[in-house]
């Protein structure tokens, strides 16, 4: 009677495993490389430190023709999905509550920075020629690199700063809002 139950008792725990081997293997690959995402680095708005812990890659949909053209952001909140498909706008009052803090920034098919904005509840600014980027990977798949001021921004209205190191897979935007 006895190897009966162990028969049993394995045929349960084979359909747990197997059970949860299926629940793994059907995981969306977003969720699993959304961990491989981070920043690291200094940034500071106005004398503030301040400490970003997420970051985001948004392949940008392109009519036939356009360049191709890539939205990186930093925040020290996790966004979600929906909002960073329409980033900044639906974060506008977190932003200005001071409960949410963002860089972003766009980069063209051949990884060139076209303006860098930082979002803040001091009223952020949008920071052009001075942002300079050192890309590690560009493949379509991850952009990873640095992006840095060589000395601090100062726009009459605040004074800005940043060195910061980046890894981030690059996820596509329609994937984000899906109609």
């Amino acid at each position: 009677m006895l190897p009966i139950v162990r028969i049993e008792r394995w045929n349960c725990m084979s359909r747990y495993l197997l059970l949860l081997l299926i629940v793994a293997l059907a995981s969306p690959i977003h969720l699993i490389a959304a961990d491989d995402a981070r920043v690291d680095g200094k940034m500071i708005v106005n004398g503030k430190a301040l400490k970003f812990t997420h970051a985001y890659a948004i392949a940008r949909t392109t009519a036939p023709g356009e360049e191709k053209s890539y939205r990186v952001i930093f925040s020290d909140v996790a966004i979600s999905d929906k909002d960073l498909a329409h980033f900044p706008d639906v974060q506008i009052k977190a932003i200005n509550d001071g409960t949410l803090h963002a860089m972003r920034f766009r980069l063209d098919s051949h990884g060139a920075v076209d303006s860098t904005d930082i979002d803040d509840a001091s009223g952020g600014t949008t920071i052009k020629e001075e942002s300079k980027i050192e890309l590690t990977t560009f493949n379509g798949k991850t952009i990873a690199g640095r992006i840095h001021l060589e000395k601090p921004y100062n726009d009459g209205i605040g004074k800005y700063d940043y060195d910061l190191k980046f890894s981030a897979p690059i996820r596509q935007e329609a994937d984000l809002n899906p109609q």
